[in-house]
Formats: C-alpha cells, sequence, structure tokens
C-alpha cells in the first residue's frame, strides 16, 4: 500500500504541472524542474520502501532524433534491482521521462518496471521537454489577422505608435491647409486695402491733406496770426511793420518810435480796423529777451505820457498792464494799454473822434478790442 500511495502520489503531482503548462501558468522552464523534483522524490520515495535497489542507464526503446548533450539533453534511466542509485544530474534542465496515456498525450503517467516494482519509463520526450500548447488556429500564422480584423472598420484593434499614424498626419495636413487659407486672405484683403482703399483714388490727396493738417497744427502761430482782426474794415496796412511806418500813418508818437528805435525793435506785427467815429489798432513787437520787453513796455508808457497821456481805468485787463487815456471834450478821445509777456510786448489802441462830452462809449469799445487782444497774448 505504501508503495502505490507513493507511485499515486508523484503521478498527480505530474498531473497538475501538465495542467499548469497546458494553461500557461507556469513556464516550460518552471515546468521541467519542477517536474524533475517530483521525479527525484518518487525515486527517493520507492527506494525508502523496497529497499536498496540497482539502477542502470539505458537508452528508451524509442528516442527522438536529434542531438544528445548539452543543458537540454533528458536522461533515461531503468533499476535494475540492487546498488545505490546514480545522482540527479547537476543539470537543473535535465528531465525524467515517462510514457504519455493514450487518452491524454499531454500527461504522464508511470508503469511498473519488469521485476523490481518501480516505474518503468517509456518512450523520452522531447530533447528540449516538453513544449507550450501552440497557438490558437487564427494566431497560426502571424501574417494573418484574425476573422473579425479583416473587416474595413478595424480601427478599434489598432494600438500603439500606428493608431497615431494616420490622423496625426491628416489632422497635420488639414491644420496647414487652414493656416494657408487664412495668410492667403489676410494678405489678399492687405492688398486691397494697401492699393484700393488707400492709394486707390483720392488717397495721396488725403495722405498729403492730413499731413499738411499735422504740420500745421504742430507749427505755432506767428503773432501776426494771433491777433484778432479789428472791427470794421481792415486796415491797408496790416501785416509786417517798422516804426517809422507806424509813426508816419499816426498809430504811435514820435517818442514811441524813438523808444523802438533806440532798443532795436525792427519786426512789429500790426493789425488795425476802422468802424464809424471808431478806430482799432495793435501792434506785437519782438524782443531778444524777457528784459528788453519789460524795459520796452515800461518805455513805452513814459513815452506816452510825454505826449499828454494819464492813467486810465484797467478794467478786465491783466494786472501788469499799463492803461492810459486822453480826452478832448468835443474833439477827440483815446485809450491805449501796454504790457509784456514773454519777450513779446503788446500794445492796443482805440480812438473816437469826433467824442461827445462823455467818454462812456469809448470805454466799452476799448474794453471788448484790448480784453479780446490780451486773451490771444496772456500776460506772463
Amino acid at each position: 500500500m505504501e508503495k502505490g500511495a507513493v507511485s499515486v502520489n508523484w503521478q498527480d503531482e505530474l498531473r497538475k504541472l501538465d495542467d499548469e503548462l497546458a494553461s500557461g501558468r507556469i513556464s516550460a522552464d518552471d515546468y521541467r524542474v519542477r517536474r524533475d523534483q517530483v521525479l527525484f522524490s518518487s525515486n527517493t520515495s520507492g527506494q525508502q520502501a523496497s529497499g536498496q535497489q540497482r539502477w542502470q542507464a539505458q537508452p528508451p526503446s524509442a528516442a527522438p532524433a536529434g542531438p544528445t548533450t548539452g543543458s537540454q539533453a533528458t536522461q533515461f534511466i531503468t533499476p535494475v534491482g540492487g546498488g545505490e542509485p546514480p545522482k540527479p544530474a547537476p543539470n537543473p534542465d535535465a528531465t525524467q521521462v515517462v510514457t504519455p496515456r493514450p487518452a491524454d498525450a499531454d500527461r504522464t503517467q508511470a508503469v511498473p518496471s519488469a521485476g523490481m516494482g518501480q516505474p518503468n519509463y517509456g518512450p523520452p520526450s522531447p530533447a528540449h521537454g516538453f513544449q507550450q500548447p501552440g497557438p490558437p488556429p487564427w494566431q497560426a500564422s502571424t501574417d494573418q489577422a484574425p476573422p473579425w480584423l479583416t473587416q474595413s472598420n478595424d480601427n478599434w484593434s489598432r494600438s500603439g505608435p500606428e493608431v497615431f499614424d494616420e490622423s496625426s498626419s491628416g489632422k497635420g495636413k488639414k491644420v496647414f491647409a487652414i493656416i494657408g487659407v487664412v495668410l492667403v486672405i489676410a494678405l489678399i484683403g492687405g492688398a486691397v486695402w494697401w492699393f484700393g482703399l488707400r492709394g486707390g483714388s483720392g488717397g495721396t490727396e488725403n495722405t498729403t491733406a492730413a499731413a499738411t493738417t499735422t504740420s500745421t497744427t504742430t507749427k505755432p502761430k506767428t503773432a501776426l496770426e494771433l491777433l484778432p482782426a479789428a472791427p470794421g474794415t481792415a486796415d491797408p496796412n496790416n501785416g509786417e511793420a517798422t516804426p517809422d511806418k507806424l509813426v508816419t500813418a499816426g498809430f504811435l508818437t514820435p517818442e514811441e518810435g524813438d523808444v523802438l528805435t533806440t532798443e532795436g525793435v525792427q519786426k512789429i506785427a500790426f493789425k488795425g480796423g476802422k468802424d464809424g467815429a471808431f478806430t482799432y489798432h495793435a501792434e506785437v513787437f519782438e524782443t531778444d529777451s524777457p528784459e528788453k520787453a519789460t524795459k520796452i513796455a515800461a518805455d513805452l508808457a513814459e513815452a506816452a505820457g510825454k505826449s499828454g497821456m494819464v492813467d486810465g481805468a484797467r478794467g478786465a485787463l491783466p494786472e501788469k498792464a499799463k492803461v492810459l487815456q486822453l480826452i478832448k471834450p468835443k474833439q477827440s478821445g483815446s485809450y491805449v494799454v501796454v504790457y509784456s509777456t514773454g519777450k513779446q510786448v503788446v500794445r492796443a489802441s482805440t480812438v473816437q473822434e469826433p467824442i461827445g462830452d462823455a467818454d462812456t462809449d469809448l470805454i466799452q469799445k476799448f474794453q471788448e478790442y484790448s480784453v479780446a487782444v490780451s486773451r490771444k497774448f496772456p500776460a506772463a
């Protein structure tokens, strides 16, 4: 009973190993190592049960063709009775082979040996041990895909870099095509704007007009341009003038002309006009410095005083302005204001002739005109 139990135990172990190999749970190398261990254990157990036996190596009855040496060679042994059994080969890949049962070619069983009651091993397995089960029918050829992958819609089964090859290149081409279309449209639009809207009819004229307007606004106005037009009919002497010309026309006294000549003033802006009994005129004298302008303004006020003019009411004119008046009842009346602003000296005058008993109208006309001039030339 003990001998039979040993035989059954190692056969069960071999069947389990066969099942694990067939199901893929162990590799062929693990299968060979564990099978050698089971066979070695069965031999040792059999010796302990039946006493000392002798073992003799003999070739199998039907050995397969091929090399019998190397790390994968199979050792076949047969008990001959008596003596110590040989020790297992040091090669871990050496295998003990038993005859497979007819019902299952992948399973191994042992048969009793003649005269010894020990298993007699039948034809050996191939030199390299048992092979793993072959691939399924649909994987028999690596060049043939499974039947369900032969359809046209096989993108779902792809994996790895090939998934991105086709789609990536397609999307990239679409993106570049869209960018190209956008650039072409932008270039066409720019050309239409440049040659049609900007450089077409009227484009050059509009550009020139804009440049002229810009230069006009940035360029400071001259004193003659800033002077407001006098009421009434414009005087024929309007424009650039000299001291002598203004003295001759009666707009300056000889004493005032001498001040301007002495100080070297030669550039004078003049605007005048006549409206009924009222005569208006204003002058702007250009000097070299603010100090000279202040001195000339004081000298002109002093020269006007020498001609009989006296201080008059300032009204809305600048505080630093000097206002002078000369009233001759029933004859004429005149008001003059003079002050400096920066390098310029501003002088404005209003004359009424004839004048009545009062100078009310004269004062009003003088204030309106002189204040308009002072707004164009604020006192510094």
